[in-house]
């Protein structure tokens, strides 16, 4: 394309926005993205980072529009000033579009993996002061909004969302469900479960945080025991293919440098 028509086509589109005064385009592309269909979960994977509201739904497929359309222009100014072919202005386009989409929903999970993990390391030292709290006579919510208040981390804020649920009138069995429903975690749901069970059944509740403490304790010696040989064979790495051969060459060099004085 010549720059006798692809400025012309520029001026063209710029103009375009500008008369439209009342963002009829912009609004338009804000209400279509906010409402696509949530196929990958998106909302899920918010509500285990805390933002389980649809504004943060509708901020995130906002965010991801915006920078669709940032790629967009970028690659449109780059084939109407011919740094690109036609060919590779349809390649690049659809490429940054899809990128910019899946990078953002990866880098999505990525943090939800982190937090999850956090959780998940934070679990065991908390079950066991709410089972010393619980042992030494206060109650359940008693002892759950303590630990919120006087806890840092992730699982303490979860806690203490629970400790309002139950503020504004929420069973305590409901905010519990409610509360491993948002983390997702295997491990908290179990504990969450055998907890319910106990208050339902009346069972002494402090054999039941007693178990759960074990067996919590149990899972972390298992992922510390995980993530210990996987980096045993991280740090073969090196040694295999960077510290090795440098050796098998100091060992060899002057072997090989004698035989090619001899050779001489």
């Amino acid at each position: 394309m010549s720059y006798e028509i692809s400025i012309p086509i520029a001026i063209a589109v710029v103009a375009f926005f500008i008369a439209d005064d009342e963002s009829l385009i912009a609004k338009l592309a804000m209400h279509k993205s906010v409402h696509i269909e949530d196929k990958t979960s998106i909302r899920d994977r918010l509500a285990q980072l805390g933002k389980d509201s649809e504004e943060a739904y509708e901020n995130f497929r906002l965010a991801q529009m915006s920078f669709v359309a940032l790629g967009q222009v970028i690659v449109s100014a780059l084939f109407l000033f011919q740094f690109l072919t036609f060919a590779a202005f349809i390649l690049l386009s659809s490429l940054s579009a899809v990128g910019v989409i899946l990078g953002m929903e990866k880098n999505l999970s990525n943090r939800c993996a982190v937090r999850m993990n956090d959780i998940e390391r934070e679990f065991p030292a908390l079950i066991e002061m709410l089972t010393l709290a619980v042992g030494a006579g206060e109650s359940p919510v008693s002892a759950l909004h303590m630990i919120s208040t006087r806890a840092t981390g992730f699982l303490s804020l979860e806690f203490a969302r629970a400790i309002e649920d139950i503020e504004k009138g929420i069973s305590f069995s409901s905010a519990l469900d409610s509360l491993s429903r948002r983390v997702n975690s295997t491990e908290i749901r179990r504990f969450v479960d055998s907890l319910i069970i106990s208050i339902s059944r009346g069972t002494p509740m402090v054999e039941t945080l007693t178990h759960s403490v074990n067996e919590s304790r149990n899972q972390e010696r298992v992922r510390l025991l995980t993530a210990a040989g996987k980096s045993e064979v991280s740090m073969m790495i090196p040694v295999v293919f960077l510290i090795l051969p440098i050796s098998i060459l100091f060992a060899l060099f002057p072997s090989i440098t004698n035989l090619n004085l001899f050779g001489g």
